[in-house]
C-alpha cells in the first residue's frame, strides 16, 4: 500500500518447507529500502494476508498462523513500527480458520475479515470481527450465511472494500443452475453491507446464466455503481477462461456484464484471470491479470481497457508470480509481487512503477522527510510476537446490532449513595462513543440544580453537594440534546 509519506509499505511471507516468517518493508516514493521487519513466533508459523493504515501512522497486519489448526491474527504496529498488541483469533465454533482482508474505516475501528470453517456444519464461513484502536474486541458477524441463504452453498472472499460508509466484499459461492436446480455451479457474489454492518444483499452473479466463476476485485465507478472484476470459464470443460467486467449498482442490482476477447491479446490466449484493477479515469482501467496458453504458459501483467471490455495495451512477464496492484498519488500505478530466481522456486520481492501507458516513470525526485510521526529514525529488526501472540477464543462476541445497542447508552453510577460529606462521585460508561455531552442534576421538583460538561473519554466527576438541601436527585446525562444515562441519589 502507500503510505501516508508517499513511501511504499509492503509485506507478505517466507516460508522453507512448513515452517516460516512473516514481513513487511517500508521503502522510499523510489522503492528504495527505509527499513524492514521479520515477523517470528517460536511456536507457530506465520504468514502476513493483508495491511492497513489509519491517520496516525499506525499499521494493522492481518496473518494466519498455524500450528496444529490454522486461524487468523490481528496486529497494531505504531508509527515508529513499534509492536503494540496482537490477537489471536481462535473459534471454538469451527474448525479452523484463517484472515484474507482489513481495513480501517472513518470511524477508526479495524475491521478484520476473515474466514472460519466448520467441517460438520459448513453453514457460516465469510466473517467481519471489528475492533478498536486498542485491540479491544468489539463485535462479530457473519455474512452470506447458508442459514439466512439456504441455496447458496460455500462462499469465499476476495476483496473488501469501504465505499461511502458502505462496505463490500466480492469472492464466489456455488448456487443452483436454473433449470437444474439439484446442480451448483460457481458463481461470482457480490456481498452489500450497511454503515451498521446489516447485509444489504449478497448477490451470486448470474447474468442471463452466461457466467460461471469468480470476483476477485471490486472498485466504485461512481457514486451509484460498482464494477468487480474476475474470471468467467468459457467452456463446458472449464478450460477456457475470460476475463469479465461485472457491473452493479449499490442495491444489489445486476447493471451490466462484459467480457474481454482473449483474441485481442493473442490467438493462442486461452485464459485471462484478472486479479486487481484500479481506474485510470472515467473510462479507462488498469487490471493485473494472469493470462496465457493454460497454467503451464501463463503470464502476469498489466491490462489497459475500457469499460466496455475494449483492450488497448497489455504487456506481461513470465517471471513475475504474484503481485499485486496499487494507484499511487502522483496517478501512476505500483506493481508489487514475486519474480521468480532463474525460473527457480526461489522468488524475489519486485516492485514495478508504471504509468497508463504502460511505460516505466522517472524516479520521483522530489525532497520527501518520510515517517515523520516517529520523532527517530526507525531500524530494520525482528517483531517477536511469541509473547504477545496468545489464543484467545472470540466465540461470544456480540453481533453489531447488540454492540451499538450497548454503545447508545451512558450508563452511570453515584457513590456514596446516599451522600453524607458533601461530595458525589458519578462514574460514567461509553463517553467515547458519544459527542456534545452536558451533565445535569436535578431535584425532586425537577428544578435544575447543576449543569457541567462532560468529554469524550471522560470516566467519572465529582459534584460538590455541600450545599443542596436533604432529599432525592436525578443526574441525567446528555448527548446531542439527547438524555442517554441517569442515575438517582440521595443527599443527606
Amino acid at each position: 500500500m502507500e503510505d501516508y509519506d508517499q513511501g511504499l509499505y509492503i509485506s507478505g511471507y517466507k516460508w522453507i518447507g512448513y515452517e516460516g516468517d512473516g514481513w513487511s518493508i517500508k521503502t522510499d516514493a523510489n522503492g528504495n529500502i527505509l527499513y524492514d521487519k521479520k515477523h517470528t513466533h517460536s511456536q507457530y508459523t506465520l504468514g502476513i494476508d493483508a495491511v492497513a493504515n489509519d491517520s496516525h501512522g499506525n499499521k494493522y497486519l492481518c496473518g494466519t498462523f498455524w500450528s496444529d489448526q490454522s486461524w487468523p491474527y490481528l496486529i497494531k504496529l505504531d508509527s515508529c513500527a513499534n509492536l503494540v498488541w496482537c490477537r489471536a483469533l481462535q473459534n471454538e465454533n469451527f474448525d479452523f480458520g484463517y484472515s484474507e482482508n482489513v481495513l480501517v474505516n472513518k470511524n477508526n475501528q479495524i475491521l478484520l475479515q476473515a474466514y472460519y470453517a466448520n467441517l460438520q456444519n459448513p453453514v457460516d464461513r465469510i466473517h467481519i470481527i471489528a475492533f478498536d484502536e486498542n485491540g479491544n474486541k468489539l463485535w462479530m458477524k457473519p455474512y452470506a450465511s447458508e442459514n439466512d441463504h439456504p441455496m447458496l452453498k460455500a462462499p469465499d472472499a476476495m476483496d473488501f472494500i469501504e465505499f461511502n460508509n458502505n462496505y463490500y466484499i466480492t469472492g464466489y459461492c456455488y448456487y443452483p443452475f436454473p433449470e437444474n436446480p439439484s446442480h451448483l455451479w460457481r458463481r461470482p457474489m457480490f456481498i452489500g453491507i450497511d454503515s451498521l454492518f446489516n447485509e444489504k444483499f449478497v448477490l451470486p452473479f448470474m447474468q442471463k446464466d452466461s457466467i460461471f466463476g469468480t470476483a476477485y476485485s471490486i472498485i466504485p465507478i461512481n457514486d451509484s455503481t460498482l464494477l468487480g472484476v474476475g474470471s468467467n470459464f468459457i467452456s463446458p470443460q472449464f478450460y477456457e477462461i475470460a476475463a469479465s467486467l461485472m457491473f452493479i449498482n449499490t442495491k444489489g442490482e445486476e447493471v451490466g456484464l462484459k467480457h474481454l476477447s482473449n483474441d485481442a491479446i493473442g490467438p493462442e490466449i486461452i485464459e485471462i484471470i484478472p486479479s486487481d484493477v484500479e481506474k485510470i479515469n472515467d473510462s479507462l482501467l488498469m487490471t493485473l491479470s494472469d493470462y496465457g496458453t493454460g497454467f503451464q504458459g501463463t503470464h502476469l501483467g498489466e491490462i489497459v481497457m475500457d469499460t466496455s471490455g475494449n483492450i488497448y495495451k497489455y504487456q506481461s512477464d513470465s517471471t513475475v508470480i504474484t503481485a499485486s496492484l496499487v494507484k499511487t498519488y502522483d496517478n501512476n500505478f505500483l506493481k508489487a509481487g514475486s519474480k521468480r530466481q532463474n525460473n527457480s522456486t526461489w522468488k524475489d520481492i519486485c516492485l514495478y512503477k508504471i504509468n497508463d501507458s504502460l511505460e516505466s516513470v522517472p524516479f520521483d525526485t522530489t525532497q520527501r522527510v518520510y515517517d515523520s510521526l516517529c520523532p527517530r529514525t526507525i531500524q530494520s529488526g525482528t517483531i517477536d510476537l511469541t509473547a504477545c501472540l496468545t489464543i484467545v477464543d472470540i466465540g461470544e462476541l456480540p453481533t453489531p446490532d447488540q454492540y451499538y445497542e450497548s454503545i447508545r447508552w451512558i450508563p452511570l453510577k453515584a457513590f456514596p449513595n446516599p451522600v453524607k460529606d458533601g461530595k458525589l462521585t458519578l462514574e460514567f460508561e461509553n463517553t467515547e462513543h458519544h459527542q456534545n455531552m452536558v451533565l445535569n442534576c436535578y431535584d425532586d421538583f425537577g428544578r435544575q440544580i447543576h449543569s457541567q460538561k462532560v468529554y469524550k473519554g471522560q470516566q467519572d466527576t465529582d459534584v460538590d453537594v455541600s450545599g443542596w438541601s436533604p432529599g432525592i436527585y436525578v443526574a441525567v446525562v446528555y448527548s446531542n440534546g439527547g438524555a442517554r444515562g441517569k442515575v438517582k441519589f440521595v443527599v443527606e
